[in-house]
């Protein structure tokens, strides 16, 4: 998953939509969660870039960026996250996990990736905690 961050980020690189400056972002003070959300994958990846924390969190929902992309349906943005070591099973405000999130909307791509890397519902944290 590393080299497929690596290889996103090289190909934003070369084709000029980011600086080499790692703190250089076009969209200053847009956090990492609301780029996730509007599905603004050269925000998301420079953040992740600068070293943001994929797991950083709106302040309302106490969503991460990968809760937003699910619920928006980005799975390239999904795929940039998970990449980033992101927590798959965070859990938001609402007791729920992005793929809950990715569930409640239909989004059944981002689902089944998120499935992929591991991820599980709110319930299915809560019976394996009970056993």
């Amino acid at each position: 998953m590393k080299s497929l961050l690596q290889t996103s980020i090289a190909a934003v690189l070369f084709a000029g939509c980011a600086t080499p400056e790692p703190t250089a972002l076009p969209t200053p003070g847009t956090p990492i969660w609301a780029a996730a959300e509007a599905g603004n994958r050269e925000v998301v990846l420079q953040h992740l870039v600068a070293g943001t924390d994929a797991d950083t969190r709106d302040e309302r929902y106490g969503a991460s960026s990968l809760h937003w992309a699910a619920w928006c349906g980005h799975p390239d943005i999904v795929e940039l996250i998970i990449a980033a070591k992101a927590n798959v099973n965070a859990i938001n405000f609402d007791g729920e996990t992005p793929l809950d999130c990715a569930t409640s909307f239909s989004q059944n791509e981002i689902a089944a990736l998120l499935r992929e890397h591991g991820a599980k519902t709110a319930d299915e944290l809560k019976t394996k905690a009970a056993k």
